[in-house]
């Protein structure tokens, strides 16, 4: 008997046998021949007909294993975030209970010292009992100062060169009382300030605002030798605005100088080496 061949896990005999069956009988009768050869092509194709559906029976059986094995796979995936999950909400709850231990903790230390403070208060003596209402003199009290008071204690300031005070009285007073009469010599007096404490950019701007506004002012000298003295001290720059400044006294305001202003004009001019 032919060997036979292995397909899909099934041995079968090979076509070639055919053909070896055929010439070894050519010396039978024609019939026999037939029939013979007809029986075997039979038995083959049964046997080609079991193969395949053996072969289709492991394929099924194939994949159904991995089916199973996916499956297997998918919850062992599933058991694994579910275990995990349960671990974190376990670490939370611990976590939310110390938490609530340390806040319960930290609540009765507060009852406690509430309590105790409670405790000396209603154990402490009697106190004296108060004087009488009769005996009590309220003092009244003091009256708000007006424009008139504000001026005045702000130029008293200025008289004593108490320059951060000064500065403080007079910008409230300007604020207070922006109609008052008296708001160009208070602002003067603010420039005085600034001056005084060393800030002569802001003391210039003021004078020289003044001298924009109110160049008839009778402070209007006085104002323009402290914007000169202003300009000069903020820099050297500065220097030919100075005496810009102070030829300007010369010139507006020249014959109506004492002679204490014409020669403190002229030590500044030359200190400057003004040349106009």
């Amino acid at each position: 008997m032919p060997t036979p061949v292995a397909i899909g896990g099934v041995f079968r005999p090979r076509r070639w046998v055919l053909a070896l069956i055929g010439v070894s009988s050519l010396g039978l009768a024609n019939l026999a021949q037939a029939q013979t050869l007809g029986a075997v092509e039979q038995r083959l194709d049964r046997l080609e007909k079991v193969a395949r559906e053996l072969q289709r029976q492991t394929d099924r059986s194939s994949r159904s294993s991995d089916s199973r094995d996916d499956v297997y796979l998918q919850l062992d995936r599933r058991l694994a975030a579910l275990e995990r999950a349960i671990s974190n909400l376990v670490a939370s709850q611990e976590r939310d209970h110390r938490e609530l231990t340390t806040t319960v903790e930290q609540l009765q230390r507060m009852k406690r010292d509430v309590e105790a403070r409670l405790d000396t208060v209603e154990n402490q003596p009697p106190s004296a009992p108060a004087a009488a209402a009769t005996d009590i003199i309220a003092e009244p009290p003091a009256a708000p100062l007006d424009a008139d008071a504000r001026f005045k204690q702000a130029m008293g300031y200025a008289d004593r060169h108490d320059w951060p005070k000064a500065e403080f009285a007079f910008d409230t007073f300007i604020v207070s009382y922006p109609s008052d009469p008296r708001l160009p010599e208070a602002r003067y007096q603010l420039g005085r300030a600034f001056k005084g404490q060393g800030k002569p950019a802001q003391a210039a701007q003021i004078f020289l605002d003044l001298y924009q506004q109110h160049p008839e002012a009778p402070f209007a000298v006085a104002n323009l030798f402290a914007l000169g003295e202003s300009l000069a001290a903020i820099s050297p720059e500065n220097t030919g605005q100075a005496c810009d400044v102070y030829s300007e006294i010369d010139v507006t305001h020249g014959r109506d100088l004492s002679v204490e202003q014409r020669s403190q004009l002229l030590d500044r001019r030359l200190a400057l080496k003004c040349s106009n």
